[in-house]
């Protein structure tokens, strides 16, 4: 609920991916699930509330996972906590993925992967697989040969907000 440029910071994640060529943006909440639905504007996006976000971050990859149009051919995994993502990358996850039907598709600032990621619907069965505290990242470690790195200048990617600190620093960044 922290604010940023107006909005709080997953309202403005969520407002770069509807501004994207992504087609279907779903917003999966987990704690305090009704009270950021309540007090937050996410547009035409979708909201999926995980009842089970207690039992790790895995829980919230498979609820957004399960609620993809399964007429989707892939799915980008975002983190609602980088603001600076810009619209730009995005749009170059989905068209590098159009253009060579990777099986995944990263942002890389500088040689160092970042996020959001795209995980074409081959992977979605693997995706739902994972438990516990962790994430895609054990995927993407899994099938490193075949990610199609996508160089861009964006250090959005590498950029999340995960303390106050992590907040500062964002405020900082903005001043230069």
């Amino acid at each position: 609920m922290v604010k940023f440029e107006g909005a709080t910071l997953l309202e403005t994640v969520v407002g770069r991916f509807l501004k994207s060529k992504v087609d279907d943006v779903v917003v999966v909440l987990g704690y305090a699930a009704e009270e950021i639905r309540t007090n937050s504007d996410f547009g035409r996006a979708r909201v999926v509330v995980n009842t089970d976000y207690a039992q790790g971050l895995s829980t919230s990859l498979r609820a957004g996972i399960d609620a993809v149009n399964p007429a989707a051919k892939a799915a980008i995994v975002a983190l609602g906590d980088q603001p600076l993502i810009s619209v730009r990358t995005i749009d170059l996850l989905v068209e590098k993925y159009m253009e060579s039907g990777g099986t995944i598709v990263a942002p890389f600032y500088q040689r160092r992967r970042g996020n959001p990621v795209l995980f074409d619907k081959s992977l979605f069965s693997e995706l739902r697989n994972i438990h516990g505290d962790t994430g895609a990242k054990a995927s993407l470690e899994r099938h490193a040969d075949k990610v199609v790195k996508v160089q861009v200048d964006d250090i959005g990617v590498l950029f999340d907000i995960d303390t106050q600190n992590d907040y500062g620093r964002l405020l900082k960044t903005l001043e230069k």
